[in-house]
């Protein structure tokens, strides 16, 4: 463990970082390493309120190499994991124990397993907006629902979909509808309704490759952003699925993640395996603005800047829980940074 004011380094490969959503009066993220051979770690990191120093909060020890990390939003001590090791795989909820004093790591206490997967698990979903005691995971080929008893019983199974021939690669809970979560499928983006479990709406070809990654606009309930093989970012209004409402082509390569500010829904960020982060200023469209108006999807001059900090692949991005204008990045080689927005752009959302 190692790190500076704004960077810090894990002992192993690492793909996954997640924000302490449920913690709005610190900065905090979870890391989680993906080691083949040692004991794999989470580690809860935390920017100083007075010295804005990136620092090591805590270290917690994992049993398999973690392949998808997802905090509660409810509750700061409550998060899952996805892992695999030695072909075997699973996704669990743990609970963040009291470290001992002078305790160098201390064991996840696990609270349920969510057992029934056929298929390599590809992520876990919390919904975004208060405390509900539901779940998702998602493999290759189903969605799973999942019952979590807070008297601490197994988890129980309430229902599944399947994606049918396309391969799902990750998905989204929508914070508008607690019912509504969309996937990314082969190359399409789907929405599922959790009542029916059948399909509710769906973007066909939402990319020349695979979709890697999705995420709802935290103001407009019909807008997704999502990323794909091709290297774009493309923002989609649901209603009018034929053509994106932004296409942002700033990357070089595979882009494996998108995410919206949860405050500031012009804001994105975007990364993937050529090394960059991206920070993007999208304005929504105007009210009522028709579909032929849409014809020429590209934007003047919407990357804000891009971040060249890592020299490996990024899996992971998280924009701050308490402060909207902090973010972080993961590369692959288990180094964390955390960057800022500029203060123009900063000046331009504040004074609208």
């Amino acid at each position: 463990m190692q790190g500076s004011q704004n960077t810090y380094g894990v002992k192993y490969q690492a793909r996954c970082i997640a924000a302490v959503v449920a913690d709005t009066q610190r900065t905090r993220f979870l890391v989680g390493t993906l080691s083949l051979r040692e004991e794999n770690e989470i580690h809860l990191l935390q920017i100083g309120d007075k010295t804005g120093a990136l620092a090591f909060d805590g270290l917690y020890t994992h049993p398999s190499e973690i392949w998808g990390l997802s905090a509660c939003p409810f509750d700061v001590s409550i998060l899952s994991t996805v892992y695999a090791s030695a072909g075997e795989f699973g996704a669990a909820i743990w609970k963040l124990p009291e470290r001992a004093r002078g305790a160098a790591n201390t064991p996840l206490q696990k609270l349920a397993s969510l057992d029934g997967h056929t298929q390599r698990i590809k992520c876990t979903l919390w919904f975004p907006k208060g405390k509900h005691h539901q779940i998702v995971s998602i493999d290759a080929e189903n969605l799973y629902v999942w019952d979590l008893d807070p008297s601490g019983k197994p988890a129980k199974e309430l229902g599944r979909v399947s994606s049918g021939l396309q391969q799902m690669a990750g998905g989204c809970w929508s914070p508008h509808d607690v019912y509504i979560v969309a996937t990314a499928c082969g190359t399409s983006l789907k929405c599922w309704d959790l009542r029916t479990m059948k399909e509710a709406s769906t973007v066909d070809q939402a990319h020349a490759g695979q979709v890697r990654d999705l995420d709802y606009n935290p103001k407009r309930q019909h807008t997704i952003v999502t990323s794909g093989d091709d290297s774009k970012v493309r923002v989609w209004d649901l209603r009018m699925s034929g053509m994106p409402l932004s296409e942002l082509p700033g990357h070089a390569h595979w882009t494996l993640r998108v995410q919206y500010n949860r405050r500031y829904e012009e804001l994105i960020l975007s990364a993937g395996t050529d090394a960059m982060v991206n920070l993007w200023y999208v304005p929504p469209p105007a009210e009522g603005k028709s579909k032929s108006s849409l014809s020429s999807p590209k934007i003047s001059d919407p990357l804000v800047r891009s971040h060249h900090e890592h020299e490996d692949s990024i899996y992971g991005i998280a924009w701050s829980a308490r402060d909207p204008w902090v973010f972080a990045s993961l590369s692959y080689d288990g180094n964390v940074y955390i960057d800022y927005v500029t203060q123009a752009v900063r000046k331009k959302l504040t004074t609208k």
